[in-house]
């Protein structure tokens, strides 16, 4: 839960593309614009971010499609993959960066024959942790630099561009190299939407080499990711710590690419632990909290501890319009992470994880009188054939007003009832269900009535 020290506006979780953030050309950086005066104080998390559009970078991919928008479709908060893609658009009239290559060919990706395990202590090639010797700020950059990679996110360039080029660069993030061949950990965030993603090597092997990547697994709810990079020579892999043994007030680095700028390190401390995006079911895992300046492009780095071990993946910061919050960046504690990391690599998704097995659009009072309803709630656009859902009686068109007898009307709050529990747990959700009567010469009469209903939850994959 967030401090707000008095503040009681609402946090508002922004990760529009379009929004705070524009994208980092390769050019000597801007002068900033002078700010605009506000009537309001804006308090907002965002994304540490993938850097975007025209000027630094965007905030938070993830939580908006949640929270944001006021007619999310949403697919159990997962975005869907075959929305239309449309790259950013700047708040200057620079061109976006093109890739000017056609892709590569990513060798095919074979998933470990031993199963790894939720500590990843059965995966081979990961680096020792240290526990013995602390660095000075100067030689932990030495030790982990090489670990610390660019992540460039693309799309398909359909006619975006007057080029001929087949991929338009959508933003750009960090992330970090944990095996010596070649598993790399980053946000979510970083890397949606994309349809190819490649990273950028600077080591003692390559001078920003740029490799296309394969994405193994990703995750919305706990915005993380796992890729793959393959080459002769072996990778240098950051050790993945120990964050149960953190204690606020120890000092920490965060390492990533914070507005095209390349291995950046700001020092700072752990200003607070088990941290969360918001109280009404942001991101799944508990964050650290740091002052170690975090920007947009900072997202999918490393916070790293004395030690030269990782302790934490950087996603996320709170902002203020008015500049009165100041260092407060967040990181996804690292051994929370490891389950995660397992199961992306094992099975390319979480598993265990509930879901309806359908797909909704959120009425609110606004939205439901534009679409001709007048109830609120969550309404039923598609059905999974392949879930137990489909044999209940939930039908498209019903609209979702309660689950186990509590009111919902959005998709995080359908999350937040079913937290905890798992596939094959059984819920009961309340619908509105309209239908309509014939009145003779008076036509049709639209109406509704309530019906509950037993739905068995299915694996979210």
């Amino acid at each position: 839960m967030y401090e707000n020290n008095g503040y009681q506006p609402p946090y508002n979780f922004s990760t529009d593309p379009n929004g705070q953030y524009g994208q980092y050309q390769n050019q000597s950086p801007r002068p900033p614009k002078k700010k605009k005066t506000s009537t309001g104080l804006i308090v907002g998390v965002i994304a540490a971010a993938i850097v975007f559009g025209g000027a630094s970078g965007f905030g938070g991919s993830y939580l908006a499609s949640r929270m944001d928008y006021d007619i999310p479709a949403v697919n159990d908060g997962r975005t869907d993959p075959d929305a239309p893609k449309t790259p950013n658009t700047p708040d200057n009239n620079d061109a976006p960066d093109i890739s000017t290559e056609a892709p590569a060919t990513t060798p095919e990706y074979v998933r470990p024959e031993v199963e790894v395990t939720d500590d990843l202590s059965s995966l081979a090639n990961m680096a020792n942790i240290n526990t013995t010797r602390t660095y000075s700020y100067e030689d932990l950059f030495d030790r982990v630099n090489e670990s610390v990679v660019v992540v460039n996110n693309y799309i398909e360039n359909n006619g975006y561009t007057n080029s001929n080029t087949d991929y338009v660069k959508q933003g750009t993030g960090s992330g970090i190299i944990f095996t010596t061949d070649g598993y790399i950990i980053t946000n979510y965030h970083v890397v949606s939407g994309a349809d190819k993603v490649s990273v950028i090597i600077s080591d003692k092997y390559s001078d920003e080499e740029e490799i296309e990547t394969e994405v193994i697994g990703s995750d919305s709810a706990t915005d993380l990711a796992v890729l793959k990079i393959s080459r002769e020579q072996p990778f240098t892999a950051a050790p993945l710590g120990n964050s149960d043994s953190l204690k606020i007030g120890q000092d920490v680095a965060a390492i990533g690419n914070p507005a095209g700028l390349n291995k950046s390190l700001t020092r700072g401390i752990i200003s607070g632990l088990n941290r969360y995006a918001n109280e009404e079911g942001g991101y799944e895992l508990s964050s650290i909290q740091t002052d170690a300046a975090i920007n947009p492009g900072n997202s999918g780095g490393g916070l790293f501890d004395m030690y030269g071990n990782v302790i934490g993946v950087v996603n996320s910061k709170l902002v203020a319009n008015d500049s009165s919050i100041e260092n407060l960046g967040f990181a996804i504690t690292i051994n929370e992470a490891k389950p995660v990391i397992s199961d992306l690599i094992n099975f390319g998704y979480v598993t265990g994880r509930p879901a309806l097995g359908i797909t909704t659009l959120q009425l609110n009072q606004y939205t439901a009188q534009i679409y001709g309803f007048s109830t609120v709630g969550l309404l039923v656009t598609d059905i999974n054939q392949d879930a137990p859902v489909a044999h209940s009686g939930l039908q498209i068109g019903d609209i979702i007003t309660n689950v186990n007898g509590v009111e919902v009307s959005s998709v995080t709050e359908v999350q937040n009832i079913t937290k905890g529990m798992s596939a094959g747990d059984k819920i009961t959700v309340t619908v509105s269900r309209s239908s309509s009567d014939s009145n003779g010469y008076f036509g049709s009469i639209t109406r509704s009535r309530v019906i509950d209903i037993e739905v068995i939850l299915t694996e979210s994959k």
